[in-house]
Formats: structure tokens, C-alpha cells, sequence
């Protein structure tokens, strides 16, 4: 089979096929096609179904065995991870899905979509020249209607691709809203977990008192190159539970 735009992403939708793959896949075992402990089907089968290389089928398997949906049994296959696995999975981008297991219905309040130059501290972790513009996303998240986290993300775009406020109200990710418009492709993101208090505002946006509690998770996001394409700083209510399996690296066996 041809391999020439296998892992590539089409003009349109700037979309690797992998990744289109390995959406399949998930959405197969989120809606319970694929059950705890199955075995995925073969390589050939899922080259024949998706109309793709091998590579590309291995890719999509590697990047769901990255986020904890599947596991590999060597010599024997892979399989469905156990949904115990998976709710402890820590998806980039996550609070929407992570929501909806737990039977919560997932909404969102813009605050703010803008331009906004890159402050020297963000220029930093984004590796940018100090005042790059960069869209700035401000979300209030809510669960059944009650907020419960206050998200600020910056992302460096592309000149020309600009967001609609309309359009981020409307979707159900903005990732994938992203992937869709600008071929955004996170893979991985290093997180920094931290204890707060709730300002005036903070406490106004997230009807709790001023000087609650608050979590707070600072993120980087990262491309399949590593290079750094959001900066997001989260705070989330004391009641907010925030899950996370932690594996050990083969290398440090």
C-alpha cells in the first residue's frame, strides 16, 4: 500500500491519519464496542477498515497505549484497558470527557477570546519572542451548571487563523476545534500541580468564598515535534477530583 499520505495531514483538515485512527478506536471503546480486555483487532484488519498503512494502524495503537486506553501483552496482542485504567488516565485536554464518565454534563462560559501579546514568563515556556501575539482563551468550566474551574490558555496560531467566540461556545472541544482549523496536534503536556487561594474574582466566577481552597494546575502542551503550543493555567474548586495513573518507564527498569 501507498504510503505516501498515511501520516501526513490532508490540506483540509490538517489531521495526521493516525490520529483519525486512533479517534476511531477510542470512540469504540468509549461507547463499549470494545470491552474491558479485548483484543483490538489484528493490524491487517484495521489497515483494511481505515484504508492505511501499517505504520500509521501502529502509530494510532501507541498513542492510545500513551493515554491508557489500551495495553500490549507481548506475544499475545493488544487489549482494552480495564475502565478503571482508563478513568485514571489523564487525557490532555480531558476535563469534557472526564466530566461526562463521571455522569456530569460538561459546559463552558467564555470569558475572554483575544489577541494578547506573550507576557516575558509566557514568551519563555512557549519559546517566543516576548509580545508575540497569541489567542487567548479564558473559560469558566461548569459541571451540571455549577462551576467548578477557571481555565486561561495561549495559544501561538498561525497568522490567519482566528477563533469566533460563536464557534468556541458552540463546541464540544476546543482541541479539536483547534485540529480542525489549524491543524493543532497536542501529544503530550508537562503539568505543575500547586495549592492556591481564591482572589475576589476568582471567588465571584466560581461562587465559592473569597479565600477557598484552590488547585491549581499550570500546563504546557506539547506537538509530536515537542515543541510547546499552548501555555494554560487551570484552578479548580477543592471539590474537584483531578485523577492521574503514573507508570514507570521501561528505560528505568
Amino acid at each position: 500500500m501507498n504510503k505516501r499520505s498515511d501520516d501526513s495531514p490532508s490540506a483540509a483538515a490538517a489531521v495526521p491519519r493516525y490520529r483519525l485512527v486512533a479517534d476511531a478506536l477510542r470512540a469504540a471503546i468509549n461507547e463499549g464496542r470494545l470491552a474491558d480486555n479485548q483484543a483490538l483487532p489484528s493490524e491487517r484488519e484495521l489497515t483494511e477498515q481505515h484504508q492505511v498503512s501499517r505504520d500509521t494502524v501502529r502509530k494510532a495503537v501507541r498513542l492510545l497505549e500513551d493515554h491508557g486506553l489500551v495495553y500490549s501483552d507481548h506475544g499475545r496482542g493488544t487489549f482494552v484497558a480495564p475502565a478503571l485504567v482508563r478513568r485514571m488516565s489523564r487525557y490532555i485536554d480531558g476535563f469534557s470527557e472526564d466530566t461526562r464518565q463521571r455522569g456530569g454534563a460538561p459546559t463552558q462560559r467564555i470569558l475572554n477570546l483575544e489577541l494578547s501579546p506573550a507576557t516575558l514568563a509566557i514568551a519563555q515556556l512557549l519559546q517566543l519572542e516576548s509580545g508575540h501575539p497569541l489567542t487567548r482563551v479564558r473559560r469558566v468550566r461548569l459541571t451540571n451548571g455549577v462551576p467548578v474551574g477557571l481555565h486561561d490558555a495561549y495559544f501561538p496560531l498561525a497568522p490567519g487563523v482566528k477563533l469566533e467566540r460563536q464557534e468556541v461556545e458552540r463546541t464540544r472541544s476546543l482541541y479539536q476545534l483547534l485540529q480542525e482549523r489549524a491543524g493543532f496536534a497536542p501529544v503530550e503536556a508537562v503539568e505543575n500541580l500547586f495549592a492556591a487561594t481564591a482572589d475576589a474574582e476568582e471567588a465571584r466566577l466560581l461562587e465559592i468564598p473569597e479565600g477557598s481552597p484552590l488547585l491549581v494546575c499550570e500546563r504546557i502542551t506539547l506537538s509530536d515535534r515537542r515543541e510547546p503550543i499552548e501555555y494554560c493555567l487551570m484552578k479548580y474548586v477543592s471539590s474537584y477530583r483531578y485523577s492521574a495513573r503514573i507508570t514507570q518507564s521501561t528505560r528505568l527498569a
